[in-house]
């Protein structure tokens, strides 16, 4: 019997989607049933939840998740168009310090921040150096700091879609509008942002739902009172042990979240459309929003309105020199923001190097006794190769099952079926980790694999398949899909055709995809904290429990060294490219042939 074309897809996206069916959709009814407390029905748990100390809580996250998100936006937008404006070596050198940070290990991250921000922090005793401060700020276990931590974290998830849209842009478009008459603030408002609106709204809905399953960085930088759902989650699991509880909490986290969620894909759906045709909702906003602004703004828009006051402004002046002004604007701006987020990882790199028990900076004594403690303590040594193992098993699980559903899913897209698949497996992004990792705790319980290898591996390989998939459904989208059939048609089979034409082709980005996935597994700590239980014990876990009981200057030794992972990752990656390259360059049509 022979499948047909369309089986064949569905085929090769089934293990995939039954994987992510078992261990993320069940999981999120299995806590349903718990907040619950299946086959007895109660509403208490959600009594409980919706008392005022619970519900000022959930107002605190999302509040913090919202200022978290703008100021994201408005650092991220800036620095995007830095980078967008650069060129050469200072735009390699500005893209390096965008993706290294986000590569490197978050927990590392936050870590550097403690090490910042300490009253005896490399921050204060820079202040306290120039004279500038009589005391310490107290920055750490405050608002402040767990801001500037959150913001670190999620910088370059705003930065990277905004790029994108940004890269996307005719350059003609903008002289076209200078060339009619619009000047560079209107220009600004009416044609250059709306066609990165897409890339905004991404941004902003990655960085909001990620800040709100927070609950690492508000415990290690936030004060006492600035607990988030996520720690009220954790707390009711690891501590008191009430699971219904919890369930009821995560439950209302994910429903606040895809309310929002669906918020705003309506509100930006206009921007997103191809054809610039907006659903009834978004199109009567933006109507009510021009109203409003006419009415403001004295019949016209404001960006007319702002147009008009700058023209004035500059009126006699030369546009060049304003010009000049913002370009360097821009630059130190660039300048600074990459500052922020290369500087942790600098200072927790040089305090690995002091020789005393503490985390004096500058060390006042230098020395490589913190490295050479880690690589003899039996303990750190068996994390390392547990979350190894963890990683190296689960990524090679995701791009099998990972790059068989892209490929399924690539090819059906232009069915509803396909898109409809596509988005469901891009649901663990949109869900908060702590709900998913409750979840995952609940069922792997069930089936006695809480606290074992495989429990973890099933799901990292479940967490990273949207990373995976994001990455080859690109991929597979740009591969001709003539090259495949005229090698089946000459007689190669399904296999040969893959292994001889299409992996060649698709090597970078199952190289991206291979290093995102094994950076994802390794550097993972929510979902791994809530079903590793005692016996299995990996890097990040060792880290966390080390950071909440203790000054370790260990891990400040390990962060250094985990930074590096990231620098590895990009060299071994610019390698498969150069040598792409190369072999591009020496394959002739006669080896082809061959």
């Amino acid at each position: 019997m022979t499948l047909s074309r369309t089986s064949m897809l569905r085929l090769a996206v089934a293990p995939a989607a039954l994987l992510m069916i078992g261990f993320f959709f069940y999981p999120l009814l299995r806590i349903a049933g718990l907040s619950v407390h299946l086959p007895e029905f109660s509403l208490r748990e959600y009594t409980a939840a919706f008392n005022p100390i619970n519900v000022g809580i959930a107002v605190k996250t999302f509040t913090i998740a919202g200022t978290v998100t703008l100021a994201c936006l408005v650092l991220g937008y800036a620095l995007a168009a830095c980078l967008a404006q650069t060129r050469g070596r200072v735009k390699q050198v500005v893209a390096l310090c965008i993706i290294v940070p986000f590569l490197t290990s978050f927990l590392v991250r936050t870590y550097a921040w403690v090490v910042l921000l300490g009253d005896q922090g490399a921050l204060n005793g820079a202040l306290l150096g120039m004279g500038l401060i009589k005391e310490p700020f107290e920055l750490l276990y405050s608002r402040t700091g767990m801001y500037i931590g959150m913001i670190h974290v999620m910088l370059p998830l705003m930065v990277l879609p905004i790029y994108s849209a940004m890269q996307a842009i005719d350059p003609m478009l903008w002289r076209a509008a200078r060339g009619l008459g619009g000047g560079g603030l209107r220009t600004f408002l009416t044609v250059y942002l709306p066609l990165t609106m897409h890339g905004v709204r991404s941004g902003c809905i990655l960085v909001f739902v990620l800040s709100l399953g927070f609950y690492i960085t508000p415990a290690m930088l936030g004060a006492s009172r600035d607990v988030m759902l996520g720690n009220l989650i954790a707390t009711n699991v690891e501590t008191t042990l009430n699971f219904g509880f919890a369930a009821a909490l995560a439950l209302v986290l994910l429903g606040a979240t895809l309310v929002i969620y669906a918020f705003l894909r309506l509100v930006g759906a206009g921007a997103a459309a191809p054809d610039g045709r907006r659903p009834a909702f978004s199109r009567w906003l933006g109507d009510r929003g021009e109203a409003i602004g006419a009415r403001l703004f004295g019949g016209g828009t404001p960006a007319v309105a702002w147009s008009g006051a700058g023209w004035r402004a500059g009126s006699g002046r030369s546009e060049g020199r304003w010009k000049g002004a913002g370009r360097l604007a821009l630059f130190s701006f660039g300048f600074l923001a990459c500052a922020y987020l290369v500087a942790p990882s600098v200072v927790v790199a040089i305090v690995s190097f002091n020789d005393g028990d503490n985390l004096a900076f500058p060390p006042t004594h230098w020395s490589l006794r913190w490295f050479r403690f880690l690589l003899a303590d039996a303990q750190w040594a068996a994390a390392a190769v547990t979350s190894v193992k963890i990683a190296f098993a689960s990524t090679v699980l995701t791009l099998v099952l990972g790059t068989a559903a892209a490929y399924g899913v690539a090819r059906l897209n232009h069915r509803r079926e396909g898109r409809v698949i596509y988005a469901l497996a891009l649901a663990p992004m949109v869900v908060p980790s702590v709900v998913t990792a409750l979840g995952a705790f609940a069922v792997l319980s069930d089936i006695g694999l809480y606290g074992t290898l495989t429990g973890v591996i099933t799901m990292h390989v479940c967490l990273s398949i949207p990373l995976v998939l994001v990455v080859m459904v690109a991929s597979f989208s740009g591969f001709d899909p003539r090259l495949e059939m005229a090698a089946q048609s000459l007689g190669a089979s399904r296999i040969l055709t893959f292994r001889r034409v299409m992996l060649p082709i698709l090597a970078p980005g199952l190289m991206s995809a291979a290093m995102l996935a094994f950076l994802h597994s390794f550097d993972d700590v929510v979902m791994t904290s809530f079903i590793a239980g005692t016996k299995v014990v990996t890097i990040p876990l060792k880290m966390w429990e080390n950071i909440r009981n203790q000054v370790d200057p260990a891990v400040a030794a390990l962060s250094t060294l985990l930074i590096l992972l990231p620098f590895i990752a990009l060299v071994v990656r610019r390698g498969t490219q150069a040598g792409d390259v190369r072999a591009g360059a020496a394959s002739t049509p006669a080896s082809v042939a061959h």
